[in-house]
């Protein structure tokens, strides 16, 4: 600050009094671009003028009870103001702080959605890198679908699944929109793979963008141990597309798992019962999803159920496995009854399945929870069955 600002300062307050030097000192700050220090101006502002000490030790908890509300009030017009400054100079990294303060993450996913990842590999002209844009919008949830679409465009598929797989947060819609977007890409990317291949062996690229029309007739893409995509990037996504409600993007998995069918023995690696055969189970379970062999494919599990043991952990994933294919066919009873069947005995809650409560809420049905819930001695489990069961909604 230039001594000019002192003597501006000093020459304000001793012709107009406080109020107005915090005023001039706003002005002074707002025009250097000193944000950080504006916020603390205005907040300095109001303290004086609520005979307040000006620079308290905590925020609020120095304010009287009676003051509190329009302090607060203040404190997220001034977030509010300092957060757009920084924003309208294109630092999403320091507005986001002032706008997470006070719960208002709309104008931060706004400004994510146009961000461009700079052409340095460092950061862009405002010193925002990619990483900490990332950060921001996925881990921190100002926009997750953007922060995990920057994910797989700027670090790839196999730093995405990790990232799905075992640094993931979210649920329902969020984790819809980001697995779709993964499934998409490495169906994308599996396109591309045969077509160019197909195109170096027959002099000319394919129309086709379906993996089974593609691989039809052309036994010679998997010969000499022949595949077209990372094999742990191909069972991880087909794993993620079974999860997917989307009736697209449920195809999508089930072409990569005809793809997979063909490829050599030595790339096609067992994973956990029930899915021992990897690429034919999942088609199984995909194509019941979308409607066909629905019922076969419920035998099919059922008999895995059947055949399996718990687990060293004592879980029962086969039946976890039966009961979230029921759930997902709207077979609700018959799930319930898979339940009682292979986990009601289970330590801890199913991780592949839907809980009885949920299954009891989808059904309209809680005789099961009931029964259950008396024979395990949970008074919790059978409150919750008995409030429900006699209609009481939830107060809102």
């Amino acid at each position: 600050m230039s001594e000019d600002s002192f003597e501006t300062l000093q020459s304000t307050l001793d012709a107009k009094g406080p109020p107005a030097a915090f005023d001039k000192l706003a002005e002074i700050f707002r025009r250097e671009k000193k944000y950080p220090q504006l916020f603390e101006a205005l907040i300095m502002k109001k303290r004086y003028e609520l005979g307040l000490p000006l620079q308290g030790a905590d925020s609020f908890r120095d304010i009287p009870e009676s003051l509190q509300s329009e302090v607060e009030e203040h404190y997220v017009k001034v977030c509010r103001e300092v957060g757009s400054l920084f924003l309208e100079d294109g630092d999403l990294v320091a507005s986001w702080p002032y706008f997470r303060a006070i719960d208002e993450p709309k104008k931060i996913a706004e400004a994510l959605n146009k961000w461009q990842v700079p052409e340095s590999d460092e950061s862009d002209s405002e010193g925002t890198s990619t990483d900490a844009i990332v950060d921001i919008a996925l881990n921190q949830g100002a926009n997750p679908r953007r922060g995990y679409e920057l994910v797989l465009a700027e670090y790839g598929v196999c730093r995405a699944i990790t990232t799905f797989e075992h640094q993931f947060p979210y649920t329902g819609e969020v984790k819809e929109q980001c697995g779709t977007l993964l499934i998409r890409r490495l169906h994308s990317d599996l396109i591309a793979s045969l077509v160019a291949d197909i195109g170096r062996h027959e002099g000319r690229p394919p129309p086709e963008t379906d993996v089974r029309q593609l691989i039809e007739n052309r036994a010679w893409l998997f010969e000499e141990h022949g595949y077209h995509v990372d094999m742990s990037h191909l069972q991880s996504v087909i794993r993620i597309a079974a999860s997917m409600s989307d009736r697209e993007v449920l195809d999508l998995g089930l072409q990569m798992t005809e793809y997979g069918r063909r490829l050599p023995r030595d790339f096609q690696s067992p994973d956990q019962p029930p899915f021992e055969d990897f690429y034919n189970d999942y088609r199984i379970f995909l194509q019941a999803l979308v409607g066909t062999g629905i019922d076969g494919a419920v035998r099919y599990f059922t008999l895995k159920a059947d055949s399996a043991e718990v687990d060293e952990d004592g879980k029962h994933f086969p039946g976890e496995v039966l009961v979230h294919l029921l759930h997902r066919l709207a077979r609700y009873n018959d799930a319930m009854d898979a339940y009682e069947k292979y986990l009601k005995n289970q330590r801890s809650p199913p991780t592949a399945a839907p809980t009885l409560f949920e299954l009891s809420e989808r059904a309209g049905n809680f005789s099961k929870l009931l029964k259950l819930a008396k024979e395990k001695d949970d008074l919790l489990q059978y409150t919750a069955g008995l409030v429900r069961t006699a209609g009481s909604e939830p107060e809102d």
